[in-house]
This record gives structure tokens, C-alpha cells and sequence, in this order.
């Protein structure tokens, strides 16, 4: 396995930073060192932000026309999809999916990346001009100067264009901070950005810790928003350090959704979805439907179905072309999610499948989970309460439509919800009453790009994706003109 080495982008160039911490990447799946990052410091992000101010105040990005903004970014789009075998590649081996897992996550983006450059073409601003004739009211959007993005491993890719090409649609410059453990991508997509004719100074890439360079970023005067995806726990203190300048955030958080199948429900289907939304990505998933809420007439037989589908998913290495399930993403995640299935059946949940690290030949070595299935699980649960953030579901059945809402809500998060349903008015009532703030009907984890994403409660503030993902890095401003009386 080729090792790969990473520093930091800055003013269109890579870098090793001096003197900077090294950190060596080991694969999830094999535990052989995939890359070595070179860690940006306080240093390297005060560069960085001086530089992304100064060339937002020279006009080099903000000023084009935002149709030639979207132009460059159509260019870097084909740019990505070009080298769409290398990427992949990268991801894999640094986050532990498979390889069809990294390529879809891929072009999924560039389809993120073309919807927000179609903005372009539609900035919005308002004209109030029937308050008499000698007033004209002009309400403009301007872009935030300098957004810090700081992103999480699961989806290296997916989290950074949720985020990125609107902002540089708006006219922003931008400080990403990709963790440590997943640098590799984003260096690329910045090389390849430069290639598609984003100036200089516009993308700089600090991989680092978030002691240092996160916490950095909420602290320093000239940033003026923080775009982050992460732990709850994390968004808060976000929150806070950014609170300090009152700078804006953005916090795309943790969930613990619920996935609802009424009777009525196409049961192949709902069964598919199921297993989809808690093994997606290995369940290292901020959306996973990590609760499945089945109607008690039936669960038993829905339960069966779905035990069998999970027994046959294969786990395994970016290199098993057949894999369906990669690892955790380090040792210290898999012992987490283990001690969880174990707290599971310490409080009275039953197994129904799984629960194990497995120990056949090939798989040893990473940090791999069975995809777990347990029934009996009722609200005081650990299981039902907290993110697990692995390929684990909790059961829990109900008897009707109230009590499947009421369930639903008992979390403090509300990112996703899913509903399974043939029966339009249930799904609507119910999508209607679900205190989350995205719903899927008869899917699970299926969008477009012009639907905006985010979460309500402890699930974050702020949207991203669709023409909110747009105005969600720009502010609006409004110019108040008296005229002179009309001849």
C-alpha cells in the first residue's frame, strides 16, 4: 500500500509546515500506515486567515461575476470526476469504506458541487419600490468575508460540499479543517480547484487537531463564520468559543433517528430501507435510523426478514470488491460501540444478531463490528437514547400512530426521521408532527440537492444544500435611496 504524504494549502500551493507534529494514518481495515499529515499550528492558520482576508478585500474571487464563479466550478467538478479512481482510493484507505462506498460519496458531491454553481445564475435581492415615488428600497446579499469549515471523518467528502461550493458561490474565502484522520481528500480537492481557476488565497487546508487549529478558528477576529459537522458535544463548545466575537455558526449535529414502519407498509421495501439506514456507511452516520420503531403486528415477522438481510452483509477491506461493511473508523470507535451493544444486554435488550467483532482470516486486523440487531427495546434504554454512531438498531415496537410519534420524539436530537407507509395522509400527519429537520417517506437516506439539510433541537442550527445552503454564508443588507420628486 502506497503511503501518501500531506501537509497543508495554502495561497494555491502545498506545503510542509516547520516544526509541525506529524501524524500517522493507519488503515481501519488492515492497520498499515496509509499516510503521514503534517500538522498545521496556530501559525499556519494565522497565515491563512490573513491571507483569505486580504484576498477577499482585493476582489481577486468576490469580484467576478458570479456567473464566472459558477462557470470555474462546473470546471472543477469535471476535474473531480476525472480522477474519481485516485479519490476514491484515498477515502477508502483512510476511512475505512469500501471502495464503492468512497466512489458514490464522490459523485454524489460532484452532483452537490454543479446544483450550487447553478446558483450563480440566481442570486436573489429584492426591490421595494411602491412606497411613493421618491423611495426605493434595495435588499442586497453580500458575501461573509472568511468561513472556517471544520469537518468530521465519516464523510470527508459529502460534509466539505455541503459546505464549500456554496460559500465560494457566495463570493467567500474559505479555511477548511479536515480531521486529521481523513486529510487526504481535501488537500486534492483544493490542487484541483486551483486547476480549475480558483485563485490563490480563496481555499487554504489546515489538517490539525481541534485543540489547536478548531478551536483557533472559532477564536480568531478575522473569521467570520464557523461551518462545522460533528458530535453535539463539540457543536456546543463550538458554539460557545464562537459566541466570544459573536461570530456566526452553522452546526450540523449528531442524531438518533427514528425509522417507522406502519402495517400498512410495502414490507420488502421497508425491510430494505431498514437495513440501509443503520449500516449505511457502517452506521457511522450522523442521520442512521439507529431506532426502528415497527407496528406490533408485525414486528416478528419484519424483525425476521431483516435479521437475515443483516447476516448475509459482508464485511471487509477496500480491496473486497464484494464487501458491503468496512471498519470502524480507529480502535478507541470500535471499543466504544462494542461496550454499547454490551451495555445493551446489561439493561435487558434482546440480540438478535450480531454484537461481535468478528476474527475471520482478513478481518482481524481492523476495527470491524458485526451489524447488530436488538429487540425489546424500550425509552430508558442507553440503545434508544444515545448515538451510537455504528451498525447497531434497537427495536421497539407500537400500536399506533400516536404512540409512533410519541416515540419518535422522546430524543433530545431531530436531524432525520423516516416513515413507511402506503397510506399518503398517515405519512404527511406524521411527517408533519416529527420533530426533525428532514423526514423520509418510504426511503431512507435518498435526497435532492435543492432540499436543504440540517437539523432541530440538539441537532444543530442552520441548513445546508438548496438555495438556503446559498444565503446560509451571506448577509443580507438593505440601501434606503431618496429620490427626487418626479417631474
Amino acid at each position: 500500500m502506497t503511503k501518501r504524504e500531506y501537509g497543508i494549502w495554502i495561497n494555491g500551493a502545498a506545503e510542509l509546515p516547520a516544526g509541525s507534529t506529524l501524524f500517522e494514518r493507519s488503515s481501519p481495515s488492515t492497520g498499515e500506515s496509509v499516510a503521514r499529515v503534517h500538522l498545521a499550528g496556530t501559525a499556519e492558520l494565522d497565515r491563512a486567515v490573513v491571507l483569505a482576508k486580504e484576498t477577499f478585500r482585493k476582489g481577486a474571487w468576490k469580484g467576478l461575476a458570479a456567473s464566472e464563479r459558477g462557470k470555474i466550478l462546473l470546471r472543477w467538478a469535471d476535474l473531480i470526476l476525472e480522477n474519481l479512481v485516485t479519490l476514491s482510493r484515498i477515502e477508502a484507505d483512510e476511512a475505512g469504506k469500501t471502495i464503492a462506498a468512497a466512489k458514490g460519496e464522490i459523485e454524489w458531491s460532484v452532483e452537490l458541487l454543479r446544483y450550487a454553481a447553478s446558483l450563480a445564475w440566481s442570486i436573489p435581492g429584492r426591490i421595494v419600490n411602491h412606497e411613493g415615488a421618491e423611495k426605493l428600497g434595495l435588499v442586497t446579499y453580500e458575501p461573509l468575508p472568511v468561513i472556517g469549515m471544520i469537518l468530521p471523518w465519516n464523510f470527508p467528502t459529502v460534509t466539505l460540499f455541503q459546505k464549500l461550493p456554496y460559500a465560494l458561490v457566495a463570493g467567500c474565502c474559505v479555511v477548511i479543517k479536515p480531521s486529521e484522520l481523513t486529510a487526504g481528500t481535501a488537500i486534492e480537492y483544493a490542487r484541483l480547484a486551483k486547476q480549475a481557476g480558483i485563485p490563490d488565497g480563496v481555499l487554504a487546508v489546515l489538517p490539525g487537531t481541534g485543540e489547536v487549529v478548531g478551536q483557533g478558528m472559532c477564536l480568531h477576529p478575522d473569521i467570520d463564520m464557523i461551518s462545522f459537522t460533528g458530535s453535539t458535544a463539540v457543536g456546543r463548545k463550538i458554539a460557545s468559543l464562537a459566541g466570544q466575537s459573536l461570530k456566526k455558526v452553522a452546526l450540523e449535529l449528531g442524531g438518533k433517528g427514528a425509522n417507522i414502519v406502519f402495517a400498512d407498509a410495502h414490507l420488502d421495501a421497508a425491510v430494505a430501507g431498514a437495513l440501509a439506514a443503520f449500516t449505511i456507511n457502517q452506521g457511522e452516520e450522523c442521520c442512521a435510523g439507529g431506532r426502528l420503531l415497527v407496528q406490533e403486528t408485525i414486528a416478528s415477522e419484519f424483525v425476521s426478514k431483516l435479521a437475515e438481510k443483516a447476516r448475509a452483509l459482508k464485511l471487509g477491506t477496500p480491496d473486497d470488491v464484494d464487501a458491503d461493511l468496512g471498519p470502524m473508523i480507529h480502535a478507541q470507535h470500535q471499543r466504544k460501540v462494542l461496550d454499547y451493544i454490551e451495555k445493551a444486554r446489561e439493561e435487558g435488550a434482546t440480540l438478535v444478531t450480531g454484537g461481535r467483532a468478528p476474527t475471520s482470516p482478513g478481518l482481524h486486523d481492523g476495527y470491524f463490528v458485526e451489524p447488530t440487531i436488538f429487540t425489546g427495546v424500550e425509552p430508558h434504554m442507553t440503545i434508544f437514547r444515545e448515538e451510537i454512531f455504528g451498525p447497531v438498531l434497537g427495536v421497539t415496537t407500537f400500536k399506533d400512530v400516536s404512540e409512533a410519534v410519541a416515540l419518535a420524539n422522546l430524543t433530545h436530537y431531530g436531524l432525520a426521521n423516516g416513515i413507511w407507509t402506503s397510506n399518503l395522509d398517515t405519512a404527511m400527519a406524521v411527517s408533519s408532527a416529527l420533530e426533525s429537520g428532514f423526514v423520509y417517506v418510504n426511503t431512507y437516506l435518498e435526497t435532492v440537492p435543492q432540499l436543504p439539510f440540517g437539523g432541530s433541537k440538539s441537532s444543530g442550527l442552520g441548513r445546508e444544500n438548496g438555495p438556503d445552503g446559498l444565503l446560509e454564508f451571506m448577509q443580507a443588507k438593505s440601501t434606503f435611496v431618496r429620490l427626487r420628486p418626479s417631474v
